[in-house]
C-alpha cells in the first residue's frame, strides 16, 4: 500500500459518475476499503455501483451492485475477469460474491466496508460484517496475483441512470478498524425542526402553504438542524439556503410567468429570492421566513 491512509477524493461528497480512483494495493498483505454510498431511486437492477477497471486486460467487472435490496460486493480476482471479459457489463450469477440484504438500500446512507485478505473477502454494513467468501475453492494459478495491482473504482451510472453520492472513501491497512471507520466521519444532512414550523397546514402527511399573487402569499418559517447520519447534532459554520423542487424528479421549480422566483425569503418585509439569501447556521441551527411565488 502506497500510504496508510489513502483518502479518496478531496471533496466530503463526490457525484457517483464522478467517483474515480487509482490505488495500488497489495492483495498479500491485504487492505480494507471503506466508504458512505447514498443511492437516489433506482428502477433498474441490477444497478452497478462501483466497478473495477483493470487496463492490462481492457476488462471492468463490477465491484458493488445493487440488485432492489440485495447489496452485492465481487472479490478482486482475475477469475472475475476472465467471467466478465472486456466489455462487457452482465452479471452472470456463477460469479463469486458476497450479498447482504439491506432493508431501506436507497434514499439512505449506507456504510459498506469491503475487507480482502489473501484468504477471504468480507463485506461490512454499517460496521458489522454481513457475509464473507472464502477464496480457497476459487483459487488457481492466476485467481489471486502476487504482489501490487493497480486498479481503479469509480461510480457509474450506466443505462439505469443511477445517481447518488460517495463520502469519506479511504483504502485503509487491514489491520484497521472498519468500525472505527463508520463512526469516525458519518456523512451530514439537514433535517426540518418540526416544532418550529408555522402557518403550514398539514394535511395527510403534505404541507398546505397559500402562494401566489403578491397580495395572496402567506409567510411560513421553519428552522432547519444540521444533524448527522446518526440524528446528532452537529454545531458547524455554514450557509444554507432554502429552495422548491419537484417531489419526483429533484428538479428545481421554474420560474414564473412573470419570471419571479418561485421561493422567497422575506426579510424586513422585504422579498429576494430565496438562493440570494443564505442563511447562516448557528449552533447547527438556521430559521426561514419564506413565500412561495
Amino acid at each position: 500500500m502506497s500510504e496508510n491512509n489513502q483518502i479518496i477524493g478531496e471533496d466530503d461528497y463526490i457525484l457517483l459518475k464522478d467517483f474515480k480512483v487509482e490505488t495500488e494495493v497489495d492483495e498479500e498483505k491485504g487492505f480494507i476499503l471503506c466508504f458512505w454510498v447514498y443511492i437516489f431511486n433506482s428502477n433498474a437492477f441490477p444497478s452497478t455501483i462501483l466497478k473495477q477497471v483493470y487496463a492490462e486486460t481492457n476488462s471492468s467487472p463490477p465491484l458493488l451492485v445493487l440488485d432492489e435490496k440485495t447489496l452485492m460486493i465481487f472479490p478482486l480476482t482475475c477469475l472475475l475477469n476472465e467471467a466478465l471479459g472486456p466489455g462487457n457489463t452482465d452479471l452472470p450469477s456463477e460469479v463469486p460474491k458476497v450479498s447482504a440484504e439491506i432493508e431501506h438500500p436507497q434514499n439512505n446512507w449506507i456504510h459498506v466496508g469491503y475487507e480482502v485478505s489473501s484468504d477471504f473477502v468480507r463485506l461490512y454494513i454499517n460496521g458489522e460484517i454481513a457475509g464473507e467468501l472464502h477464496l480457497s475453492s476459487l483459487s488457481n494459478d492466476n485467481s489471486m496475483p502476487n504482489g501490487s495491482r493497480k486498479r481503479t473504482l469509480i461510480g457509474i451510472t450506466g443505462d439505469s441512470n443511477l445517481q447518488g453520492f460517495i463520502h469519506d472513501a479511504k483504502v485503509l491497512p487491514s489491520t484497521l478498524s472498519i468500525k472505527e471507520q463508520y463512526v469516525k466521519d458519518p456523512p451530514l444532512r439537514l433535517s426540518i425542526d418540526e416544532s418550529s414550523i408555522s402557518d403550514i397546514e398539514e394535511d395527510n402527511g403534505f404541507w398546505n402553504i397559500v402562494g401566489g399573487k403578491a397580495s395572496c402569499r402567506r409567510i411560513f418559517s421553519l428552522d432547519v438542524l444540521l444533524l448527522n447520519t446518526f440524528g446528532q447534532p452537529v454545531n458547524k459554520e455554514l450557509e444554507v439556503v432554502a429552495s422548491l423542487l419537484y417531489a419526483h424528479n429533484w428538479l428545481p421549480v421554474e420560474k414564473t410567468n412573470d419570471e419571479e422566483p418561485p421561493l422567497l425569503a422575506s426579510c424586513d418585509g422585504i422579498e429576494f429570492a430565496s438562493c440570494d439569501r443564505p442563511c447562516k447556521l448557528s449552533k447547527g441551527r438556521a430559521s426561514f421566513k419564506l413565500k412561495i411565488s
